[in-house]
């Protein structure tokens, strides 16, 4: 895009003259006419080698003397090398956007896990509660077993009574079985659902961690090309440039 610039406004003299009269008589010459003015300047003309000259940026009036050809041949250098660089760099966002997306979702699947063990959870303490309600009803029993043998009690109701505590004693055992089986059962799958939970919740966090290293080098890399990118704008982008210069550099590189 041909950038416009401003011409130096020519200032252009007129000058008149006049003849000086000499007294009021009537024989005084008659005053000579004024001589032609000068014809007026022409604007003041740009050099030639300003003729065509654009900013690499495409953008403003350019600023700083014109490049010269050895200039901008490494300008155009710099700003391929750069403009490659960016493309590359810019490319790896891609697949580190694919793996964060990944990641969440190893992430929302562990949530739907933790939904399990938190069931588990519930299920143990349902358990702890029955555990807890039976050592109360052995305690009441263990209890009525020492009354009855302090009391001494004979007879037909003491035997009664006697049978009634011995058949609780084999209903308590068993049921206390049942409860041991099912406590042993539910440590033994809920340890083994916490071991592989928290497998899976490390391995996750590892890639977290190395993703955000990657993320932050990435990032300390693409500031690091705009930082190279806007010192090439001021160096370079800002600063005009003939076109026949720029021409003759692509002629030079076959067309490119």
């Amino acid at each position: 895009m041909t950038c416009s610039r401003s011409l130096r406004a020519a200032t252009l003299l007129a000058v008149t003259l006049f003849a000086a009269t000499c007294g009021a008589q009537a024989q005084t010459p008659a005053p000579k006419p004024a001589p032609k003015p000068p014809a007026a300047k022409p604007a003041d003309a740009k050099p030639a080698a300003d003729a065509g000259a654009r900013t690499l940026s495409g953008g403003g009036s350019g600023s700083g003397p014109i490049l010269t050809r050895d200039e901008l041949r490494a300008c155009l250098t710099q700003e391929e090398a750069i403009r490659k660089r960016l493309e590359d760099h810019q490319a790896l966002r891609v697949p580190l956007n694919q793996e964060k997306d990944a990641i969440a979702s190893e992430q929302q699947a562990l949530r739907g896990e933790q939904a399990g063990i938190d069931n588990t959870k519930k299920a143990i303490e349902d358990l702890a509660a029955r555990l807890r309600a039976f050592s109360e009803r052995v305690a009441k029993w263990e209890q009525r077993v020492k009354e009855f043998n302090e009391a001494g009690k004979t007879g037909r109701s003491a035997d009664t009574e006697r049978n009634a505590l011995n058949a609780e004693r084999t209903a308590l055992d068993k049921e206390r079985g049942a409860l041991e089986e099912e406590r042993t059962r539910m440590a033994s799958s809920a340890q083994a659902q916490v071991d592989a939970y928290n497998a899976k919740a490390r391995a996750v966090d590892a890639k977290v961690s190395d993703w955000n290293a990657r993320n932050a080098r990435w990032n300390d890399t693409a500031g690091a090309l705009e930082a190279e990118r806007s010192t090439w704008v001021g160096n370079c982008g800002n600063r005009r440039y003939r076109e026949d210069d720029e021409i003759a550099i692509r002629r030079e590189r076959g067309g490119k």
